[in-house]
């Protein structure tokens, strides 16, 4: 085994609201040059850019004018360049409206994996800034209505940068959009122990059809996209868990570590072994 961490650290958001505004190049109470996970939502405005994030084992360039978000439990770190600056917005999901939200947001959602929301826009980049002005205004009242009004912003909030990448989106794409995210929620809870068709069964449509929906919305077979979440999963035992590549198959329903092996071979070309070592050379551990 490789040194790894026991466990990667899990960081909440202390701040009695639920939301926090601040310069991306605050004084952080952590490291955020290492490893870790957050229990909450973060969305950060870049007006300079300058470095790179890895965000779930990839990487991405920070560039100016540019909005990046990172969600619950993603394995997230950022190196940026000390010119790097905007402003960055946390919140948790007791800040917003998850009814009206998260049936509607892609962003929020578990099919949207792209964490970049838009680059290289100045005009938008400007907007935001002054609405998370604005917002982290109000912050600063002590009269309780106003974290009421903070919550209305945050979700006026929200809905703009929705806006901002889905203007044109149509009823027929909305509604494939609630299946194929409820589809993930249904891989999250249960990963490796349904088939394709009791997944589709559950979610009352024919496999055929998902396979369909799968195709447009995501580019890959409902098959293959359980074994893109798998393989995500597997990434984040193998980097921050003291686990064997046995212990790790079985976890994960592999009828063998040699079944295990050749499944990590086939998705990334490597064994487990050498994806482990190329893993922990990328996050430094």
């Amino acid at each position: 085994m490789f040194n790894t961490v026991n466990e990667i650290p899990t960081h909440d958001l202390s701040t009695i609201d639920s939301i926090n505004i601040e310069f991306i190049s605050h004084t952080n109470s952590y490291d955020y040059k290492a490893i870790h996970r957050h229990n909450y939502y973060e969305v950060l405005f870049f007006t300079h850019g300058g470095g790179y994030q890895i965000i779930d084992f990839k990487k991405y360039p920070i560039h100016s004018n540019s909005c990046y978000i990172v969600k619950p439990r993603q394995v997230h770190l950022i190196r940026r360049e000390e010119k790097a600056d905007g402003l960055l917005i946390q919140f948790t999901e007791t800040m917003i409206f998850p009814d009206v939200l998260k049936k509607s947001l892609s962003i929020l959602d578990k099919r949207h994996i792209q964490p970049i929301v838009f680059e290289y826009n100045k005009v938008l980049t400007d907007f935001f800034i002054v609405a998370l002005e604005d917002i982290k205004q109000l912050s600063n009242e002590k009269f309780m209505y106003y974290k009421q009004k903070i919550a209305h912003e945050l979700c006026t909030l929200l809905y703009n940068i929705e806006e901002s990448i889905q203007k044109n989106t149509q009823e027929e794409t909305r509604i494939t959009s609630d299946l194929i995210t409820n589809f993930a929620n249904l891989i999250e809870i249960n990963m490796t122990t349904l088939s394709v068709q009791e997944y589709a069964n559950l979610l009352n449509v024919s496999t055929k059809k998902l396979a369909q929906i799968t195709k447009k919305q995501l580019g890959l077979t409902p098959l293959k996209y359980i074994h893109k979440q798998l393989l995500t999963e597997i990434k984040r035992d193998l980097t921050f868990k003291e686990l064997s590549h046995k212990e790790i198959a079985y976890n994960y329903n592999f009828d063998s570590p040699s079944n295990f092996s050749l499944f990590v071979k086939s998705q990334t070309g490597l064994n487990p072994s050498e994806l482990q070592k190329q893993l922990l050379k990328n996050y430094e551990l």
